[in-house]
Parts: structure tokens; sequence; C-alpha cells
């Protein structure tokens, strides 16, 4: 918990130091195939960066942490306060001694309550590689998450 907290701290201190397009918020997130397992996750985005995600697993008897980076090279309006994103992204995960890494393509439907508070949910399928008893190349997955963020 104390790492991320600092994550938390960082992230903020960084998003309020004058970045035009810096975000700060919390989602939770699932692997249905693969990835991580019930985690509760930090992401921040800062202008000229990917939207980064840092997450901890929470419950049960295993240990998690995960990371991803996602740019958004499509972010357009659907109407109103509802907007679509799409881009390519990265994710690295270690569950109880097994690594996993690989691509994503983070699909995201955002609807901002009122600017700047955003909520979101978003599917990534995932293509990577995974490192433990045995290498297994490829492995398909899902990953998906709902949250929100507020936009500095």
């Amino acid at each position: 918990m104390k790492r991320l907290a600092t994550v938390v701290l960082f992230a903020v201190a960084l998003g309020t130091s004058g970045a035009s397009a810096a975000a700060i918020g919390g989602e939770f997130s699932s692997g249905v195939v693969g990835g991580l397992p019930n985690a509760a996750m930090v992401t921040f985005k800062l202008d000229h960066l990917p939207v980064i995600g840092i997450g901890l697993s929470i419950g049960g008897s295993s240990s998690a942490v995960s990371v991803t980076a996602d740019w958004w090279l499509y972010h357009q309006a659907l109407g109103g306060p509802f907007y679509l994103y799409i881009g390519p992204g990265l994710f690295a995960d270690e569950v109880n001694g097994s690594v996993s890494a690989g691509g994503r393509l983070p699909i995201g439907l955002q609807y901002f309550v009122i600017k700047p508070v955003e909520l979101f949910a978003e599917v990534a399928p995932t293509l990577g590689v995974t490192l433990g008893n045995v290498v297994q190349f490829p492995t398909w997955g899902v990953q998906g998450s709902l949250g929100f963020r507020y936009w500095f």
C-alpha cells in the first residue's frame, strides 16, 4: 500500500505541475482471460505521454502487480458528453511469480459527468507472452476496466 500511495502522490504532483492535458484517476480492472485479476488501479495522463495505469491486486491469497501504457490515436466526441478512444498500448504484469507482457488495443467510452470529471469503461484485447515455469506464446486475452479520471 505504501507503493500505491507513493504513486498517487507522484501522479498528483506531476498533474498539478502546469501540464495542459493532465489527468489522474482510479479504476477497477479485471483480466477476463489472463491479465491482472480484480485489481485496483491508479491511472494518470500528462501532455505528450501515454495514459499510464499502475495496479495492485486486491483480495485473495495471490499477489499481483500490473502496468499499462496506452496511446489514444483516435479520440472523438460521439455527441454531448460522450467520447470514444482507441489506440495501441502495452501491458506487463506479474501474478504469483509468472510474468506476462505484450500489446493491447484499448477501446474506451468516456462520459463527462461535469467537466473535468470523467467516467469510463474500457475493453482491451491483448496479445502477449507469459514467462513462468513454461514460456507461452502467443497468449491471447481480454482486459477490462471501469473507472474515473479528473482532468486538470
